[in-house]
């Protein structure tokens, strides 16, 4: 029998990929949570559901250059302009957002609801349970926002 947290995963998958395929409908019309928050250690398999997804470190820079996950694109939190950046993403993707422990990608994705971005996820734990589970870091550089 399946824990009820993979349950609520998989809830959660099928739903960001009904989402993904391409729908313009307001995601409040498919009964989607405009904010899903998922473990950032469920994050293999949430990419594998969502290849088109956006993956955003919101951390300092000094954390960025410390190492950070592969295939992010990089939003600092402490950047003067980063709701520009944030309200330049593309609606359809999903976005999910990553920090060091879960605090500022809370406050990212409570922007993004804010700009009307249909599809965030906020990747809980952050990289203090990224690296708590020994799972790898890169050090090579962003991936630029579409």
């Amino acid at each position: 029998m399946k824990s009820a947290h993979s349950l609520i995963l998989l809830a959660c998958i099928a739903l960001l990929t009904a989402c993904a395929g391409g729908s313009t409908k307001p995601a409040e019309t498919d009964g989607w949570l405009q904010v899903q928050e998922i473990s950032i250690l469920k994050l293999d398999s949430l990419q594998a559901a969502l290849p088109t997804a956006i993956l955003i470190d919101v951390r300092s820079d000094e954390e960025w250059a410390a190492g950070h996950l592969a295939g992010a694109s990089y939003v600092s939190f402490d950047w003067d302009h980063r709701l520009d950046s944030l309200k330049a993403l593309p609606e359809n993707p999903p976005v999910l957002v990553y920090c060091e422990a879960g605090g500022r990608s809370g406050v990212i994705t409570e922007e993004l609801r804010i700009l009307g971005h249909p599809y965030i996820v906020d990747l809980i734990g952050g990289m203090e349970a990224w690296s708590e589970n020994k799972r790898p870091v890169v050090f090579d550089t962003p991936v630029a926002l579409p």
